[in-house]
């Protein structure tokens, strides 16, 4: 194995442990309370809402951009910069604002009426909850999609999807995007630009994928508990839990003390965090217990200091090469890619620190409290052949014969 650092170097990571788990205990309590009374800076994927990007072709300012979209009401903190200045790139984020407007709603009944008269229309249901549209259902035979789209040319931004239902179709509605293009058409005149994307989640959804995303991370976290109480023996496991679940507060907590936004992108980078943290703890503990099947007399405390020692190489070598991977995507991925690889930098320089100075001195406390802890849980161990065991032997032994 490569070794980056000189074979003469010994750390005792081990006898400082007192010191990082204050830090630790520490900075695991500030991360709840900041998630509790601060709250994250949840993403539409969990708030329901509207984002519109566009992009413009000349040099345009935020300032006036969101000068002209104050004119319906869009606050300044709304619209974002996004990339570098020079793209003229912004965003508008517009969180539990509904996608539709009741004057667009009714712009496309009554075009399909005078297309195809009043009593054609049987059902006319708006659904926000997949993005602004209306579901229409007909009445008499199928009508060919190109002719209600025909019928809705007259209407700016509105486009006909099939259903899979007879004698239904889906128009999907502008809403918000096609005001904001109107606006800054009327309030930009000059300055050329397009919308280069849309995304509207309602507020139901929104609600759904929030406890979907946070489901997920806890069985993430019962699965990985199974795993390792397979794997490994009592005093292994709960190093290998806690350690998991300080990776991902301390992540979570990151981003809730620097308001970045928390979406899905942010709930998939703790998933494969957790993933990747138990993996760089699993590495170690096998050659604690490499370790421990060598040196059966020799003290714990010496004995997990050599392994996390031995392994420190192995451990810079990996985690840099991931964190060397991620840097591309944290300065050029755009808004999602740079939400997953700020939270995988983070999350591998806690796992890191984690693992050394949280999973592996943790195997001390329950090495040395084993027998307590297993009676707190209801296991005991059968108490070993003593001196009762030891006098029925010799009773039943012969007696020596006398002179």
């Amino acid at each position: 194995m490569m070794e980056l650092l000189p074979k003469d170097l010994y750390v005792d990571f081990v006898g400082k442990r007192n010191v990082f788990a204050g830090i630790s205990t520490i900075l695991v309590i500030v991360s709840i309370l900041l998630f509790v009374f601060v709250g994250p800076n949840w993403s539409i994927d969990f708030t329901g809402g509207t984002e519109v990007q566009m992009r413009f072709e000349d040099s345009t300012e935020i300032g006036e951009v969101r000068e002209a979209l104050g004119t319906i009401g869009i606050s300044e903190e709304s619209v974002q910069l996004v990339g570098p200045p020079t793209d003229n790139r912004y965003l508008v984020r517009l969180q539990g604002a509904s996608s539709a407007n009741q004057a667009e709603v009714d712009a496309v009944r009554a075009a399909l009426v005078a297309g195809f008269g009043g009593e054609w229309i049987e059902e006319f249901k708006v659904d926000e909850e997949v993005g602004t549209r209306a579901s229409v259902t007909y009445k008499g035979d199928p009508v060919a999609l190109p002719r209600i789209t025909a019928a809705l040319a007259s209407l700016p931004g509105v486009t006909v999807q099939p259903s899979q239902e007879e004698n239904e179709f889906y128009a999907r509605l502008p809403g918000v995007a096609e005001e904001i293009r109107a606006t800054l058409a009327k309030e930009l005149a000059g300055h050329e630009f397009e919308l280069e994307r849309t995304d509207s989640v309602g507020p139901k959804v929104g609600g759904n994928l929030r406890v979907a995303g946070l489901t997920s991370m806890v069985v993430t976290m019962l699965l990985i508990t199974i795993y390792v109480g397979v794997r490994f023996d009592f005093a292994f496991a709960p190093g290998a839990i806690l350690c998991v679940f300080h990776d991902a507060v301390l992540t979570c907590g990151f981003f809730v003390l620097t308001q970045q936004e928390f979406g899905l992108s942010m709930i998939s980078a703790i998933l494969t965090l957790i993933g990747y943290s138990i993996n760089d703890t699993i590495v170690i503990y096998d050659r604690i217990r490499e370790n421990m099947e060598k040196y059966r007399k020799q003290d714990l405390h010496k004995l997990i200091n050599d392994s996390i020692n031995q392994t420190l190489s192995r451990s810079i070598i990996t985690n840099g090469a991931t964190s060397l991977a991620l840097i591309p995507f944290l300065i050029w991925g755009g808004p999602v890619l740079r939400t997953f690889a700020t939270a995988m930098i983070i999350g591998i320089v806690v796992g890191s620190y984690s693992t050394i100075y949280v999973a592996s001195p943790l195997m001390i406390i329950i090495k040395e409290n084993q027998d307590t802890l297993l009676r707190l849980i209801g296991i005991s161990k059968k108490p070993p052949s003593g001196p009762a065991s030891g006098s029925t032997a010799a009773s039943a032994a012969p007696a020596p014969n006398s002179p």
